[in-house]
């Protein structure tokens, strides 16, 4: 007969178990690596926030040359205090509430115009007609009559006739290409360009424009945004519209 003792430990089970010692260690580690890794990824999510509209502008650089290259026309990039505007050259406005109205009235269409947009795209599948009975005796009914125009109105006594409308109504209208790239809240948005002395911050009513030539050749510039809790400086290329340059700071800690 076979007795099982209860005092004994199965074996292996000291082996398997931690001391109280290990734990605090593991527990000291874990903090340790917490407490350095947390800021260091706030810092790449703060100099993320930063960085977007700077990424979004040195991507739009390279579609305003591409454009002005394809369509033989300048276009522009215009800086203002709360905004980064692309569209073609135009837009004479000096003051920056001006070019805003132009710009919103530019992309606003008129009253009873109606916006072109691209058709969709309908497959057509063609299939065998099933078979069915055959009507004997039966003919198609003849079709109808066309009908005559309407006159045209008679001209008034005193003047010439009106001229008559396009047929199918008004020509529909197209938007021009514009992009916005709004700016954060509550930052500050300086410009240097070429031959400038100093930086020009943008204040008030001030915008700066960047023009684009057909060729792809454009003024250098330098931009320089500032947050509460960032500055970031990034230069573009004359030839390329390329980064050339690029520095962020942090100004404040990551509360």
């Amino acid at each position: 007969m076979f007795r099982h003792r209860h005092n004994e430990s199965p074996r292996g089970s000291r082996a398997a178990a931690f001391t109280l010692i290990e734990i605090v260690v593991a527990l000291t580690v874990v903090a340790v690596i917490a407490a350095v890794a947390i800021p260091t990824l706030k810092g790449m999510g703060r100099e993320e926030r930063a960085r977007a509209p700077v990424t979004a502008l040195a991507a739009l650089v390279q579609e305003v040359r591409q454009r002005a290259a394809r369509e033989n026309r300048p276009y522009q990039i215009v800086f203002e205090r709360t905004g980064i505007h692309a569209l073609a050259d135009g837009f004479p406005a000096a003051q920056r509430e001006e070019f805003l109205k132009a710009l919103d009235e530019a992309i606003t269409p008129p009253p009873g115009q109606v916006i072109e947009r691209p058709a969709p795209v309908v497959t057509v599948v063609e299939t065998a007609a099933p078979p069915g009975p055959v009507a004997i005796g039966l003919s198609a009914p003849p079709p109808p009559e066309p009908t005559a125009p309407a006159p045209p109105p008679p001209p008034p006594a005193n003047g010439p006739a009106p001229a008559p409308e396009p047929a199918g109504g008004p020509p529909p209208w197209h938007p021009p290409w514009t992009v916005s790239i709004p700016l954060p809240d509550r930052s500050e948005c300086e410009i240097l360009f070429w031959g400038d002395a100093e930086w020009d911050p943008l204040e008030a009513d001030d915008i700066r424009r960047w023009v684009f030539q057909p060729s792809g050749i454009a003024s250098p510039v330098r931009l320089r945004l500032r947050t509460e809790a960032v500055e970031i400086e990034i230069a573009f290329d004359a030839l390329t519209g390329e980064v050339t340059r690029e520095r962020i700071d942090f100004l404040s800690p990551q509360p």
